[in-house]
């Protein structure tokens, strides 16, 4: 029997991974069917942890993009000039993209808020008024 090498998991491959499996989960979803209040429910929820843990991801990312600028010397384009704009740039992008993410998890945690008000109606108890 052959062994399975796995690779380790790496800051890029879990959200590859998470990303294909979301996409894949988006495109089979049947925008026909309406799924219920307790689906929408868990789906806000869900939705919470997911842009709670994009946030924290890119604030990784910063951390790890901060320490290349410590020593910028080791940063080179690719005809081997120092590049510190490019790498000061993207620093800029991480903040831009973690305030982004901030405000996504702010909205996804409203959502759920409002969403979790709500409780399907029992059939038959929406009769008209006379």
């Amino acid at each position: 029997m052959g062994s399975t090498r796995r690779r380790p998991v790496t800051i890029a491959t879990t959200p590859a991974t998470t990303a294909r499996d979301l996409r894949r989960a988006v495109r089979a979803a049947d925008p026909a069917k309406t799924p219920g209040v307790a689906q929408l429910r868990d789906a806000g929820w869900q939705l919470t942890q997911l842009t709670g843990e994009l946030t924290d991801l890119v604030t990784l990312l910063a951390e790890h993009t901060g320490h290349h600028t410590q020593r910028p010397e080791q940063v080179r384009q690719a005809d081997s000039a120092p590049d510190t704009a490019h790498l000061a740039s993207a620093c800029r992008e991480l903040a831009t993209l973690r305030r982004a993410l901030d405000t996504a998890h702010s909205a996804a945690h409203d959502y759920y808020t409002e969403i979790s008000q709500l409780n399907p109606a029992v059939p038959g108890s929406l009769r008209s008024s006379p």
